[in-house]
């Protein structure tokens, strides 16, 4: 019972504070729509079949683009961490790259994908190669020096030195890019759900745009509570991914005893 209290208290305090404050007039009604409100039509846009459509074009969306920049970013990393020569190669140029931040990347991605599915991928996979790749190389590099050591004298070679000391190794540096990552996509999919928002027209609406469309396009016509509901539904996937990817690196670094609090 305490547990749950403590799980629950925050919520409600900021439910309280946001209904107050709507039922007081401190926040506009026209801006900003009640609790109840958003309770109300979050369960009728569930039921029209909106909501759902909206979160599957983004989860598909997100996941594409998380997919395709973590595993390029795994692979070039874990090259550039095993090799001098591949890291003499490629990373000055991926080291220039990095610092830029990926919302820069649209007007170029518009110019060469145009405004189709493509350019949004792109922009979510160029953000999460960019932390992936920078995680995993300095999980190679951060490597215990003694431990290579230790499977010379054994003479492992190379392929076995890789696969069970340093791939184990760097498998945590390369597990929380990855939930970083995931982080960063989900701010990206806003980014990328409106490089067409524009061009939507209302007849497209319920095909499904996405949710960083329903979130645009409820602002620009003033519906305070789809706009809301918008971002409770991208709250709620957003835990559940996150939630995905914890499960998966307590599976694959179980073998970690970590500080957990007190």
């Amino acid at each position: 019972m305490k547990k749950t209290l403590q799980f629950i208290i925050f919520p409600l305090l900021l439910l309280l504070i946001w209904h107050i404050a709507v039922a007081g007039g401190v926040w506009p009604r026209t801006l900003i729509a009640s609790p109840y409100e958003v309770l109300k039509n979050f369960f009728a846009l569930l039921r029209s079949g909106e909501l759902i459509a909206h979160s599957r074009i983004s989860l598909i969306r997100l996941s594409q683009g998380f997919l395709l920049g973590s595993s390029a970013a795994i692979v070039v990393g874990s090259l550039v961490g095993l090799s001098k020569t591949t890291e003499r190669i490629l990373a000055p140029t991926l080291q220039a790259i990095a610092p830029i931040p990926p919302p820069a990347w649209i007007p170029l991605l518009i110019i060469m994908f145009g405004l189709g599915e493509i350019s949004k991928v792109a922009l979510i996979a160029i953000g999460a190669f960019v932390v992936v790749y920078v995680n995993t190389f300095q999980g190679f590099r951060n490597t215990d020096q003694k431990l290579i050591e230790v499977a010379t004298i054994f003479q492992k070679s190379r392929l076995h030195t890789s696969l069970y000391v340093l791939f184990p190794s760097a498998a945590p540096n390369i597990i929380t890019g990855m939930r970083v990552a995931m982080g960063l996509s989900w701010v990206l999919l806003i980014a990328s759900e409106l490089i067409s928002s524009k061009m939507a027209s209302e007849s497209t609406r319920l095909e499904g745009m996405g949710l960083g469309w329903l979130i645009y396009d409820a602002r620009r016509f003033g519906r305070p509570d789809d706009m809301i509901v918008g971002m409770i539904a991208m709250g709620i996937l957003g835990k559940a991914t996150d939630m995905i990817m914890e499960h998966l690196e307590k599976r694959l670094l179980r073998w970690r005893q970590v500080f957990k609090g007190v």
